[in-house]
C-alpha cells in the first residue's frame, strides 16, 4: 500500500475516487493525520493516523458515504483533542466482558449493516440473517470473547450446517461470519487482536444451482390445453393465475398478491410497487394482447375485490402459494412414484395417474409455478428473435450486481424492446405451434 496519493479536498474527490487492483492510501488536506482507504473490493474507510505513548496507533473513523468529509473532519478535532488531554482515542473496546463476545459485535454488526442496506434490508430479512447466525455459530461461540474466537471454531461449525445438506445455508454463514470480522476490524481497530484469517471467508463445498422444475417449452400446448380442460372440475380463477403467470414470467407471489390499482389497461403496463418485489425495486411489466385478454376475464370474476386472486375463505388475503401447485398437479405435472419413494407422491400418483401422461404416451415432467420463469428464460435467451441478455434480465427483475450499470430507470431501461419481447412471447404461448415457434421464431 502506498501513501503517496493526491491530497483529498472536497467531498466530489472522495466521490470520484475509483478502486484499484490493490487497497490505496489517500490523505486529507490539512495535515492532521486523517486518511482514506479505499479498498480493492470499493468500499472506501475513513482512519486517523497518530501516535499514543510512542506507538503508531490507527483509528477508524467510520465508512463514506455514511459518514461525509466533513463528518471525519469533525472526529478527527475530538480524537486530537482527547489527544491532548492524555486520552487515547482508539480505547473505546468494551471494558465489560460480556460487551466484547462475538455476540455483542454479532449485534452491532447487524444493526450497522441493515442501516447501510436499509433499501434492501427489510426486518424479515434482518430477521433472518440474526436467525442464521444464532444457529450456525452464536448458540455455540456467541459468549466467546470475540479475541479468543478462531478460524477452526467457524469452520467445524459451517462443517456442521454442511453435513446436514444445507449448503446455500453454510455459505451464507460463512460470508456473514468475513462481513462480521470486516466490521470488527474497520470500526473498532481489533484488526491486531482477532484472527486476522477470518477476514476471508470460509471454504465452503458449493452445491450445484438446482433449478426450479420447469416444463419444456415443447409441451407447453399440452400444457395450455390441459389447462384449459382443468376449469372442467376445478376452480376458473386458479387456472385464469396460471395462465398469467405463464404470460408474465413473474414470480408467484408477486402474482397471488396482485391489485387492481397496480394496472394500467390504457397504456398496457402493470406496476409492481418496490414492497411486494423481492428485491425491493418497483417493477413494470409490459402486457401483451394475450395478457389484457387474460385480465379482462379475471376482472369479470374479482374485479369487486381489491385483489385479483383473493383467498375463496378469506377475500382480504390472496390465494394460498399452494395453489397453484396443487392444480398442475391435478392436471398431471407432479413428481413421479418412480423419482421417490415419499408415501405422499405416491398417493398423488394413484390419485392422478390418469393425467401423468401426455396423448403421445409420454410421462409428464414434474413442474411447479416458479418453474415458468425458468421455461421464459431459457426459450428467450434461445430464439431467433436476438433479444438482448440485459432486457430479458431486466423484464426477469432480476439486480444487476454492478451498482453502477444497475443504476437504471426501472421503466425506461429497454423498455421498447421489452414491450416487443412480451408480445412475441404471448403470441409464443398460445400458438399451438409452440415449439416450432421457439426455435425458428417469426
Amino acid at each position: 500500500m502506498s501513501d503517496d496519493k493526491l491530497i483529498i479536498a472536497t467531498h466530489k474527490h472522495v466521490e470520484h475516487l475509483k478502486p484499484s487492483d490493490r487497497d490505496e492510501w489517500y490523505r486529507v488536506a490539512g495535515g492532521t493525520g486523517l486518511r482514506l482507504l479505499v479498498r480493492k473490493q470499493g468500499g472506501k474507510y475513513w482512519r486517523l493516523k497518530y501516535r499514543f505513548n510512542k506507538k503508531q496507533k490507527t483509528l477508524a473513523l467510520g465508512v463514506f458515504p455514511n459518514v461525509t468529509l466533513k463528518q471525519a473532519k469533525d472526529a478527527t478535532i475530538k480524537a486530537k483533542a482527547m489527544l491532548a488531554d492524555g486520552v487515547d482515542p482508539g480505547d473505546t473496546k468494551p471494558t465489560n466482558a460480556n460487551d466484547n463476545s462475538l455476540r455483542f459485535y454479532a449485534a452491532k454488526w447487524l444493526e450497522y449493516q441493515s442501516q447501510a442496506t436499509a433499501r434492501t434490508w427489510s426486518e424479515d430479512h434482518k430477521t433472518r440473517v440474526w436467525k442464521r447466525l444464532e444457529n450456525g455459530i452464536l448458540k455455540k461461540l456467541g459468549d466467546k470473547l470475540i479475541t479468543d474466537v478462531r478460524k477452526e471454531d467457524i469452520r467445524r461449525l459451517i462443517e456442521n450446517v454442511e453435513a446436514k445438506g444445507h449448503h446455500e445455508t453454510a455459505k451464507r454463514i460463512a460470508d456473514d461470519t468475513q462481513r462480521l470480522f470486516e466490521y470488527v476490524v474497520d470500526q473498532y481497530s481489533l484488526e491486531d487482536d482477532v484472527d486476522i484469517r477470518l477476514l476471508r471467508p470460509v471454504k465452503v463445498i458449493s452445491k450445484p444451482v438446482v433449478h426450479r422444475e420447469a416444463l419444456d417449452i415443447n409441451n407447453l400446448p399440452f400444457f395450455m390445453q390441459d389447462l384449459a380442460n382443468y376449469t372442467q372440475t376445478g376452480r376458473e380463477l386458479t387456472a385464469l393465475a396460471i395462465e398469467l403467470l405463464i404470460l408474465t414470467f413473474v414470480r408467484s407471489g408477486e402474482l397471488r398478491g396482485a391489485r387492481w390499482e397496480e394496472f394500467d389497461l390504457d397504456n398496457k403496463v402493470w406496476s409492481i410497487p418496490a414492497e411486494r418485489m423481492k428485491m425491493k425495486r418497483p417493477h413494470e411489466v409490459p402486457l401483451s394482447a394475450q395478457a389484457l385478454d387474460v385480465i379482462k376475464r379475471i376482472k369479470r370474476i374479482t374485479g369487486h375485490y381489491e385483489l385479483l386472486f383473493p383467498s375463496e375463505t378469506k377475500p382480504d388475503e390472496p390465494m394460498s402459494d399452494n395453489t397453484m401447485r396443487q392444480a398442475m398437479f391435478k392436471m398431471g405435472y407432479f413428481p413421479k412414484a418412480k423419482d421417490t419413494k415419499d408415501g405422499k407422491v405416491a398417493k398423488t400418483y394413484l390419485k392422478y395417474q390418469d393425467n401423468a401422461h401426455y396423448p403421445d404416451g409420454r410421462l409428464k415432467e414434474k413442474a411447479v409455478p416458479h418453474g415458468f420463469r425458468t421455461m421464459a428464460s431459457s426459450t428467450l435467451h434461445e430464439s431467433d428473435q436476438k433479444f438482448r441478455s440485459d432486457a430479458i434480465e431486466r423484464q426477469l427483475a432480476h439486480v444487476e450486481q454492478n451498482k453502477v450499470k444497475g443504476a437504471y430507470s426501472h421503466k425506461a431501461e429497454y423498455w421498447d424492446e421489452r414491450v416487443e419481447m412480451m408480445e412475441w412471447w404471448g403470441i409464443l404461448c398460445i400458438s399451438p405451434f409452440v415449439s416450432r415457434t421457439a426455435k425458428f421464431g417469426y
